[in-house]
């Protein structure tokens, strides 16, 4: 990992529009070389990655990319990969059909895939009178499809119904008041956002449903709205069904037994309802799956708004739980949450605006946690509206060299044999060109 510091000269008598800079790679080895721009106009500033004598997936030689400019932030900029096979920011959208040359064979647990926190809630769709302000329910700005589209293949997704229609919801029980909270993307809208994508898309994307409510009644959801919420989910095209789907252990199954065929799969995790009567029944062998017993995810969130004691907290459990790659699946909330001051403090950032701070941090403090053993198997965000995250989970699994065994059946499930070589960020670089390198006037 490397960071370059840029600062742009600016003055009453300069003419920042001439300003400039840009600073040639190599790759050691190769005669592969890109540039990192800089470039400004009159009114904006602007940093950029020049392809001269490089092509990654989706970026052909001579292809620019433009990566924007964040004040006070970080810029980033990836690349990984080897010879011929390079990633970079701009991922294709369908970047795991893309690697199963290189990771196809693995287990999902030997993967990383980024996700989306509080999946559906990109705009308010009715509310309680508490939960009707953007900046305490929303947590993303852009729709399930647009989250797909940038390389999301992990989603967070919270059935409520509302007037009788099932929709994300983003709700939390307070002392006196009880339920506060709103709506989001109708499910109905969310299986079009998959079924369009999935069309050209042959991608593996995991629903995970948890924090049931029937928000007419505020009550659980009971086993008839179950079905009826399975029925609409049902719709969705290209579910998965395993052979043996109500034993599986979805994260013993090589990433080909889902996708290695040129079709999408979808796979629908439902976390334990809050009515404890309920079950899947026949919807269990249909391609909906039970969270505990058959795709457990470790997950826990800091619940702190300091992003300096989350990633702390984050990295530690990262580096507890996930110690060898066959341990289970790990969820890294890489997410902040709001304290009781934010909802009086004059100013207090909303939740997408904790969201922003919190992903400016995760390329700086993520990489360096990474090894051959230790990485988490979903990095989990607020506001997913950016390919770099993407780039960055790419980026993990060039690193992450686990050999396993080609599947001989979509229902193997047996313990690899893992081969892990350990690799070095460096070999692979994450460039950080954050708000500091000087760019002087032209």
């Amino acid at each position: 990992m490397q960071k370059v510091y840029v600062e742009w000269d600016q003055s009453i008598f300069d003419d920042q529009g001439d300003d400039g800079g840009e600073v040639v790679y190599g790759l050691t080895g190769t005669s592969n070389q890109f540039q990192l721009q800089a470039r400004a106009t009159d009114t904006s500033f602007n940093l950029q990655a020049y392809f001269t004598a490089i092509s990654t997936a989706n970026n052909p030689q001579g292809s620019t990319i433009n990566l924007g400019w964040v004040h006070d932030g970080n810029t980033v900029f990836i690349l990984s990969g080897t010879a011929g096979n390079y990633h970079s920011i701009n991922p294709p959208s369908n970047w795991m059909q893309n690697s199963l040359p290189t990771i196809g064979n693995r287990l999902l647990r030997h993967i990383s895939i980024p996700g989306s926190h509080d999946a559906g809630m990109s705009f308010i769709n009715g509310s309680t009178f508490f939960g009707s302000d953007d900046e305490h329910v929303l947590t993303q700005t852009l729709s399930i499809g647009g989250q797909l589209a940038r390389g999301s293949r992990y989603f967070d997704l919270r059935p409520t119904i509302s007037s009788g229609i099932f929709k994300a919801g983003h709700y939390s029980t307070f002392p006196v008041i009880g339920y506060q909270g709103a709506n989001g993307e109708s499910f109905s809208s969310i299986i079009s956002d998959i079924n369009s994508f999935t069309a050209n898309n042959a991608e593996l994307i995991i629903l995970n449903l948890s924090h049931d409510l029937n928000s007419d009644n505020y009550s659980r959801l009971k086993q008839n709205d179950w079905n009826n919420l399975f029925q609409q989910l049902s719709g969705i095209r290209n579910l998965f069904v395993a052979p043996n789907p109500t034993t599986v252990d979805l994260s013993r199954l090589a990433l080909r037994q889902f996708i290695g065929s040129g079709q999408a799969a979808v796979i629908v995790i439902v976390q334990p309802p809050g009515d404890t009567s309920v079950t899947l029944g026949s919807w269990a062998s249909q391609g909906f799956y039970n969270a505990t017993t058959q795709f457990a995810v470790y997950d826990n969130y800091s619940n702190s708004n300091d992003v300096n004691y989350m990633s702390q907290n984050q990295l530690t459990l990262l580096a507890q739980q996930r110690s060898n790659p066959n341990n289970g699946e790990f969820l890294l909330s890489w997410t902040l949450t709001q304290q009781a001051i934010d909802f009086t403090q004059k100013d207090a950032p909303s939740i997408i605006g904790y969201g922003n701070i919190a992903n400016n941090a995760l390329f700086t403090s993520l990489p360096p946690a990474i090894s051959s053993t230790v990485f988490p198997n979903i990095i989990y965000i607020d506001n997913f509206n950016r390919t770099d995250v993407t780039a960055l989970a790419v980026a993990i699994n060039d690193i992450v060299q686990i050999n396993d065994p080609a599947p001989t059946s979509a229902s193997s499930a047996s313990a690899p044999t893992v081969t892990a070589t350990a690799s070095e960020w460096g070999q692979c670089g994450v460039l950080l060109a954050m708000s500091t390198v000087i760019v002087e006037e032209q």
